[in-house]
């Protein structure tokens, strides 16, 4: 014991300066930055800064610049930043299409949360539509509605229209239709969940969103119960190490 004693503290005295230079050099968790996004706890880009892989944000480089990702299910979804409520992330989402679009050719497209800690809440999102004369409904299943809105029909040449209505329930899947209400209900309509508090609240739709619209940001929320406790740091695992060896 007399003899390790003396080593033990020589090693923690070489020892410190270089775990502090790796503190100093690793990320503050909860703090890293892509682009111009910080990136909220839980989620992290270094593996120290995120205890399950559902919480991992890549940060990719795009035409406008670095943009983090989070994968869902295999779908990459952009991260806009942190929501103002705890439990949430704002995220770019895409929007359905209807079969009359040049876009895509689905009637309807299903998305699934099965299997993560994400949900999308009701009281953050609304169900909108874009299009004319159609009515759009969202549905947990084929019999299970969840909120549904009618465009109103485009009279005078006018090219666009919408609808938006509140989520009955909070969900993990859906799936979206629209059915054309009139005869000459034939063009491109599109539907989508999208944040409250991102828009003001106009009729028939929110400004900014219209027919060209791809992605509208939406509040991606997760259960907290699912997050486990964050890792320790690596000075403590290797001083912990060291106090295992020599003792």
């Amino acid at each position: 014991m007399g003899f390790h004693l003396p080593l033990y503290f020589l090693f923690l005295f070489l020892l410190c300066p270089i775990l502090q230079a790796a503190e100093f050099q690793e990320p503050t968790c909860g703090k890293e930055v892509c682009g111009n996004i910080t990136i909220p706890s839980p989620f992290g880009i270094h593996s120290r800064c995120y205890t399950q892989p559902s919480f991992s944000v890549t940060c990719n480089q795009t035409l406008n610049g670095d943009k983090p990702f989070i994968n869902v299910n295999g779908i990459d979804l952009e991260v806009l930043g942190k929501a103002i409520f705890s439990n949430a992330i704002l995220i770019s989402y895409p929007v359905t299409y209807s079969t009359n679009c040049d876009r895509i050719n689905k009637p309807s497209v299903r998305v699934n949360l099965s299997g993560t800690p994400f949900f999308f809440s009701s009281d953050m999102n609304y169900f909108g539509s874009v299009g004319c004369g159609n009515w759009a409904t969202i549905l947990r299943s084929e019999a299970d509605s969840l909120g549904g809105c009618s465009q109103p029909r485009c009279d005078d040449g006018a090219s666009e229209s919408g609808c938006f209505t509140e989520l009955t329930a909070n969900l993990t899947s859906y799936t979206v239709k629209m059915r054309a209400m009139y005869p000459d209900s034939k063009g491109c309509a599109s539907a989508f969940i999208f944040s409250k508090y991102s828009f003001r609240d106009a009729y028939p739709l929110p400004s900014g969103i219209n027919k060209g619209t791809t992605h509208v940001p939406a509040v991606l929320n997760w259960n907290s119960s699912y997050c486990g406790e964050g890792g320790q740091s690596r000075a403590v695992i290797s001083i912990a190490w060291l106090s295992f060896f020599f003792f």
